[in-house]
């Protein structure tokens, strides 16, 4: 779970549109499409409350988030039954959000008569299911989906990939011209193993293509199914993040080179004789765009979420070429501490919201990591609600909808996730129900409900928030244990971890989309 997402091109999105799709040409840094005014004037309604309306599957509400991987450690099938069960019997949750790994689900090749195991993700459904059959008065529970490849696919498809690691060994090894896989050791988000998918390997992309396609067919025909975090071109997660300088060490087992030198020289091998692809991060544009044709050709009628991060890719030069003036976002200041990174994902996030792709499905945007500080200009939750709130008025194909996960537990890292300064308070100083507080301050700020948490009002919708579900466990614990928290007024309030899940869960209600 990392920090920080972009605004994303809000300005081009209302003044004008991406025309139609042209062919991707090499060129020296992120390119985008001229955008043409007349598009967007045809493609928008006049009168968007009149408009037909077409019906999506959605997030709305608080959605406890739980890792299968992680859990299923050491746990009896019967104590994740009952650890669903009473996820959904708080109050203020609306669902589960379930992290998925490739290799979980997916153990053997596609060609054999046991290629999947769905059995933890169809107990999943089997429990809100249940829960849902039993409480026909109340609204239905739902799931949402975060499915990662990358450190997390499966060792079948890793044995088909040749390795590119000779290119660090000394002396070096020329690999295979078709080579793609890599070792980065130490990698700083849980992973299932050391060896990456490249994301422009055929391999690797055909066969994530295979298993969405065979999870889509799966579980699409089920209601409560709502969402699902795009991925694919990442490392362990739905995020756009890449091992690289900063979040992984220097590989010794490679004599100690950089991860930035690594890629450096991955794509050097991969596009001979193209300098639009050295040393730049458009290679990564290219992957990404690609992801997210792919998710709209698999997925039809839920939302699908993009979740970016601003500092994910490698960062290889401060002296990158500028992207073209049609980079709206980029050049209205959005990216105040311009690096290659900032510029690369505005150029993806600019695809994801252009209108004429993927007409099948709603979209939503949101960051993967929110705290009660953050130094982020026009990015992080901003950013979220920059473009929750200009889109709020189009048609449903058009909204991009809001939605924020908690970095970390504010039941077991209150003094991280809770600190409203930019350093780390210290151990104890914050208790768990004001790191709650604190938090929420951030994501209501803007929103109509923004005062609930001593925050500024506004007009912002936002739809869904994740938390942790060792949060809504302790919120349930802690239900007759109230607080004092310090408001942002200077006044103290006694108030448990629960009534403000409750509170919270009550104004995500009344300030969504398509509520």
């Amino acid at each position: 779970m990392r920090r920080l997402f972009l605004v994303v091109f809000v300005v081009t999105m209302f003044a004008c549109t991406l025309g139609p799709k042209q062919a991707k040409q090499p060129a020296s840094a992120p390119t985008s499409t001229p955008v043409s005014i007349p598009t967007i004037a045809a493609a928008i309604p006049t009168n968007p409350s009149t408009s037909p309306q077409i019906k999506f599957r959605r997030p709305l509400g608080i959605y406890a988030h739980v890792d299968l991987t992680l859990l299923i450690k050491g746990q009896e099938k019967n104590n994740l039954d009952n650890l669903y069960q009473g996820l959904l019997a708080n109050p203020a949750i609306s669902g589960l959000v379930v992290g998925i790994h490739w290799d979980l689900v997916n153990p053997a090749p596609p060609s054999s008569p046991q290629a999947y195991d769905w059995s933890y993700v169809d107990d999943v459904f089997n429990q809100v299911s249940m829960w849902n059959q039993k409480n026909p008065s109340q609204a239905p529970k739902t799931v949402q989906f975060i499915v990662s490849g990358g450190f997390n696919s499966p060792p079948w498809l890793l044995d088909q990939i040749p390795s590119c690691d000779g290119l660090f060994q000394s002396p070096r090894q020329t690999p295979p011209s078709n080579c793609g896989k890599v070792t980065f050791t130490g990698y700083f988000e849980p992973a299932d193993g050391p060896v990456l998918p490249l994301p422009w390997s055929s391999v690797y992309k055909s066969a994530f293509k295979t298993f969405l396609m065979a999870l889509a067919a799966r579980y699409e025909p089920k209601p409560a199914f709502v969402s699902i975090g795009i991925a694919g071109p990442t490392a362990a997660s739905d995020e756009m993040i890449l091992p690289r300088t900063g979040n992984t060490p220097d590989q010794t087992q490679f004599g100690g080179i950089s991860p930035d030198a690594m890629w450096q020289k991955l794509l050097a091998f991969a596009y001979p004789n193209q300098p639009a692809y050295q040393n730049s991060v458009q290679a990564f544009i290219d992957e990404w765009d690609s992801a997210i044709d792919m998710y709209g050709q698999v997925f039809n009628g839920i939302t699908l979420i993009v979740n970016p991060d601003v500092g994910g890719f490698p960062d290889f030069s401060q002296n990158f070429p500028a992207p073209p003036r049609t980079d709206s976002l980029y050049y209205n200041g959005d990216c105040p501490d311009a690096d290659m990174n900032c510029a690369a994902v505005t150029m993806i996030i600019s695809h994801f919201i252009d209108p004429s792709i993927d007409r099948a499905d709603a979209k939503s945007n949101q960051t993967g990591g929110m705290k009660a500080f953050t130094s982020e200009k026009d990015l992080g939750v901003s950013g979220v609600k920059l473009l929750s709130g200009m889109t709020a008025q189009l048609g449903s194909s058009s909204q991009i909808l809001g939605g924020e996960q908690f970095d970390h537990p504010f039941s077991s890292d209150a003094s991280d996730e809770g600190c409203p300064t930019k350093d780390k308070c210290p151990a104890d100083s914050i208790s768990p129900e004001q790191a709650e507080y604190n938090v929420l301050r951030v994501f209501f700020d803007g929103t109509p409900a923004a005062d609930s948490f001593g925050g500024t009002p506004g007009t912002v919708p936002l739809n869904y928030l994740q938390v942790f579900y060792e949060d809504v466990q302790y919120s349930t614990t802690h239900s007759n244990d109230p607080v004092q928290i310090v408001q942002s007024s200077g006044q103290s309030v006694s108030l448990t971890a629960q009534a403000m899940l409750n509170l919270t869960s009550q104004k995500l209600l009344q300030i969504a989309e398509d509520r």
